[in-house]
C-alpha cells in the first residue's frame, strides 16, 4: 500500500471519529445535565481533542507527502476555506471543552450540575461547531474533484 493511500486511510478515520464524537456531544447536550452525563462529556471531548490533533497532523502530512502534491492544496482556495472552517470549529470547540472540564470538577468537589443555561449555550455551541465542519466535508468534496485549481 502507498503512503498516500495510508494518509488518506488514516485521514479518514480520523474525520469519520471526530464527526462522531462531536455527534455523540450533541446527542448528550440535547438531554439535561445529570451526574452520569458530565464525566462521559468530558471523556468524549478529550477524545474529540485527540481526533482533531491527529487529524490536522494527518492532514499536513499530506499536503507534505501526499501524491497530488503541495502546490495542488496550497494554490487552491478551497483548501484555505476548508483549513478556516477547521481551525473555526477549533475556536468553537474551545469554551465547551472548558466547561465540560469545570463541569465534571464542580460535580467531584460539590455534586453541582450545570446550570440550564449555560448547558443550552454549549449545546449551541456544539451545533455551530457541526455546521463548522459540514463546510470542511464540502470543501472536500470539491477539493476531490479539483475545484478551485
Amino acid at each position: 500500500m502507498t503512503t498516500d493511500a495510508l494518509l488518506a486511510i488514516c485521514h479518514h478515520l480520523f474525520a469519520f471519529g471526530l464527526v462522531g464524537l462531536i455527534m455523540a456531544e450533541w446527542a448528550i447536550l440535547r438531554g439535561p445535565p445529570s451526574a452520569d452525563v458530565l464525566p462521559r462529556m468530558a471523556k468524549i471531548d478529550l477524545f474529540y481533542g485527540i481526533a482533531a490533533g491527529g487529524l490536522l497532523v494527518i492532514g499536513a502530512l499530506r499536503v507534505i507527502y501526499g501524491v497530488k502534491g503541495y502546490a495542488f492544496y496550497t494554490g487552491n482556495p478551497v483548501f484555505w476555506l476548508k483549513v478556516g472552517l477547521f481551525a473555526l470549529a477549533g475556536l468553537l470547540s474551545v469554551p465547551p471543552t472548558i466547561r465540560f472540564i469545570r463541569w465534571s470538577r464542580a460535580l467531584r468537589a460539590t455534586g453541582a450540575l450545570p446550570d440550564a443555561a449555560e448547558w443550552l449555550t454549549t449545546r449551541k455551541l456544539v451545533v455551530w461547531e457541526l455546521h463548522a465542519l459540514s463546510g470542511v466535508m464540502i470543501c472536500a468534496a470539491l477539493m476531490a474533484r479539483g475545484i478551485g485549481h
